[in-house]
């Protein structure tokens, strides 16, 4: 990119209020979906006992397990940036503790939601040898339903949520999903959990279009979305007009008092003036009439 194009963008980026920061933590939330999105096809196809043409299984599972790091890392980032970055004043306790920020409340909470379970995963999977298969499973199945609330954070507090391009990746992640749940469980023994499964499958994009239509894509989704007003800028307090004082009368105002008073000796001082020019005026009428012959007779 040339130094102009730098420029330009630099120059939009302070216009809309964007730092580095900012386009760090929407970069990388936008790849961490991607990547879990893939990671949850992957961990799919693996339950299915699905072997891909040329690629053992034993290759399969350690690009599930490798996702998945790199699916942590970025989430790690996103949270770091968040949290650095002063234009949102999102702390540390927030991103990991759910439901517990001003910002946003119930979508970011929804965020450190996902952030717990990946970790709890995680966890669980760095201590697979000591713990029961049982648990272990249990624990990682929370990793699919990490998946959708990380969709549902992205969409709800996103700033890039209304744009085309990104909608049409959300979508395309979505329906990857909902096809591959869709297909396992063609494939599960008929029961309640089974139907269960289908129902929640068949109701979830359907939920998360029709959320998306009457929430983010609507005017003011921002401040029904919970942001607190924008805080003013130095100029902007600078200008605004002083408040007033305690007595009643704006301190402005009382400066232009002694004004009036100066004014007051000016005008009497100029009235003093003609009163002291009118016996002279008169002496000199006086004189002339006494020079003028046809006056004396």
């Amino acid at each position: 990119m040339t130094g102009p194009a730098l420029s330009g963008a630099a120059m939009t980026g302070a216009a809309t209020g964007g730092s580095p920061l900012w386009y760090a933590t929407r970069a990388t939330g936008v790849i961490a979906l991607l990547l879990l999105t893939a990671t949850v096809l992957i961990g799919v196809s693996g339950i299915a006992r699905i072997e891909l043409p040329g690629l053992p299984r034993v290759v399969t599972a350690g690009l599930h397990r490798n996702l998945s790091l790199l699916v942590v890392a970025l989430v790690s980032v996103h949270v770091l940036t968040t949290v650095t970055d002063s234009y949102t004043r999102i702390g540390l306790t927030a991103a990991v503790v759910p439901f517990s920020s001003g910002y946003r409340t119930l979508w970011l909470g929804l965020g450190a939601v996902a952030l717990d379970l990946l970790l709890a995963v995680l966890l669980t999977s760095l201590l697979r040898g000591r713990l029961p298969y049982r648990a272990w499973r249990a624990v990682h199945w929370l990793g699919y339903a990490c998946w959708p609330v990380a969709l549902w954070h992205g969409l709800g507090t996103g700033t890039d949520t209304r744009l085309p391009w990104l909608l049409a990746l959300d979508a395309l992640c979505a329906a990857a999903v909902t096809g591959a749940a869709g297909w396992r469980l063609s494939r599960a023994a008929p029961g309640p959990v089974r139907a269960a499964a289908i129902t929640a499958a068949v109701l979830l994009p359907l939920v998360t279009a029709a959320f998306v239509v009457n929430g983010p894509l609507q005017p003011g989704w921002a401040r029904r979305a919970g942001t607190p007003p924008p805080r003013p800028g130095p100029a902007a307090e600078a200008a605004a007009p002083p408040a007033p004082a305690a007595g009643g009368a704006a301190p402005a105002a009382r400066p232009a008092a002694p004004a009036l008073r100066t004014a007051a000796p000016a005008a009497g001082g100029a009235g003093v003036a003609a009163r002291a020019a009118a016996p002279a005026a008169g002496t000199a009428a006086l004189a002339w009439l006494q020079l003028r012959p046809e006056v004396r007779r």
